[in-house]
């Protein structure tokens, strides 16, 4: 069995970043997205399908309310996919975040959450996974609360409870065979050394149990052990490396490294990556695959993964833009070898402030494909048009003035410094 723990620490590290607190008030956390295109080779009741597809994706409706000792915050988004030759596919997709911080001393805070995700068409949301599923209704609803408590002003301990329940409309014989329910508590010890040198040291407790009482599998417990390390070379060079050691049904070990590095506007991310499968995937420079704040999305609890990733983003110049995210990984399934290649792409123009254009292009292959048994070769090309409406309370700017409750005009993951991990382009947007 392969270790759960590289994931399970990316979740307390994630957990433990102090972004910056959001202005009060309602206001729309990304732009709204028209985009239009053609998907190829998609599955959809073990039958590949292709089709014409027109996607809009609304704006993240986000509120937040700041006081002296609590943070509170709460995002909805939806998107929706309209085919052409095949409108029982028509789709409407939703995710909501919540989260909840109130410090009870100037030495320990408490924080607790929700993350909800319900989607038909999982693949591109779960791009950092080798899990590649049918269309079909994936949800997960994720709960994460705990304590954070400054022993000094360099030493951070962390107390995580997570709790995970993730279902998939999948047809046949394997249709509740990854419905399950997955809870992990964590203990982290985060200590910065120095501004370059940075250390962690981690215990997490797994279970995992089918919701499915006919289910054969049965519960998994797992007991893993962490350590990371992080070394900024420079602000524009950063390195990253883990390993440990996991306990279930047998003993295994996890690793990870990263490298990521800045030219100018574009940050490059180059990692490696060896632990157990998660829906979710483990985003190498340390955050969460999906920008999530749970623990894991889901998780086959008897499959090791290795995976090669290489991420670029930034900012080719003052109007374009570029991310890309690629993946190899390779996985063991009762002696069976998988194959897996990700490919997302971006490139987009600011024509305004108000008006970006994107074109989008996106691969999924796999040599077996758990679900159907069968190769899997599936590409999508969009291309479209985001329209900022207003940018948030306070903002500085032309969008600042547009109304009495301007609103936040560009998307979460371009707020975040890729120091902190960042989010792995989703393919949604």
């Amino acid at each position: 069995m392969a270790s759960v723990v590289l994931v399970l620490n990316s979740a307390a590290a994630a957990w433990a970043q102090e972004d910056p607190k959001p202005p009060n008030g309602f206001y729309f956390a990304s732009p709204l997205s028209l985009s239009a295109g053609y998907d190829d080779n998609f599955v959809f009741n073990s039958q590949e399908m292709d089709d014409t597809v027109a996607i809009l994706t609304a704006p993240t409706l986000f509120w937040a309310k700041t006081t002296r000792r609590t943070e509170f915050a709460v995002d909805y988004q939806p998107d929706f996919e309209f085919f052409s030759r095949s409108p029982e596919l028509n789709a409407w997709n939703h995710s909501s975040r919540l989260r909840y911080n109130y410090r009870l001393n100037p030495r320990l805070d408490f924080e607790a959450g929700n993350y909800f995700l319900s989607t038909i068409d999982a693949t591109p949301r779960l791009a950092g996974s080798q899990f590649l599923p049918p269309r079909g209704r994936f949800k997960q609803n994720a709960f994460f609360s705990g304590l954070k408590y400054r022993l000094a002003p360099q030493t951070k301990l962390f107390l995580h409870f997570d709790n995970a329940i993730t279902t998939m409309a999948l047809p046949g014989a394997q249709a509740h065979r990854f419905d399950q329910m997955a809870n992990a508590g964590t203990v982290l010890l985060d200590h910065v050394v120095n501004p370059r040198h940075s250390v962690t040291g981690s215990y997490a407790y797994l279970r995992v149990r089918p919701l499915d009482s006919n289910e054969s599998i049965g519960d998994s417990v797992l007991h893993a052990a962490n350590a990371g390390y992080t070394h900024t070379v420079n602000p524009g060079l950063i390195l990253r490396m883990a390993g440990g050691v996991v306990r279930g049904r047998e003993t295994a070990y996890t690793a990870g490294a990263a490298v990521e590095k800045q030219l100018r506007g574009v940050w490059m991310m180059a990692g490696y990556q060896r632990y157990i499968s998660f829906f979710g995937g483990f985003a190498p420079s340390g955050g969460l695959a999906g920008g999530t704040d749970a623990f894991a999305n889901g998780l086959s609890p008897n499959a090791l993964f290795q995976a090669v990733s290489l991420r670029v983003r930034g900012k080719l110049s003052r109007r374009m833009g570029l991310e890309l995210n690629g993946q190899h990984g390779r996985e063991s399934i009762a002696d069976r070898g998988v194959r897996s290649l990700i490919g997302q792409s971006r490139l987009d123009y600011k024509l305004s402030e108000r008006f970006t254009v994107f074109a989008r292009a996106e691969y999924y292959g796999q040599n077996l494909n758990r679900f159907f048994e069968s190769p899997l070769s599936r590409r999508r090309y969009f291309g479209g048009l985001e329209i900022t409406l207003s940018a948030p309370p306070g903002a500085e700017g032309p969008l600042g003035r547009l109304d009495a409750t301007p609103q936040r005009g560009r998307r979460a993951a371009d707020r975040r410094s890729p120091r902190s991990g960042g989010d792995i382009p989703d393919g949604t947007k």
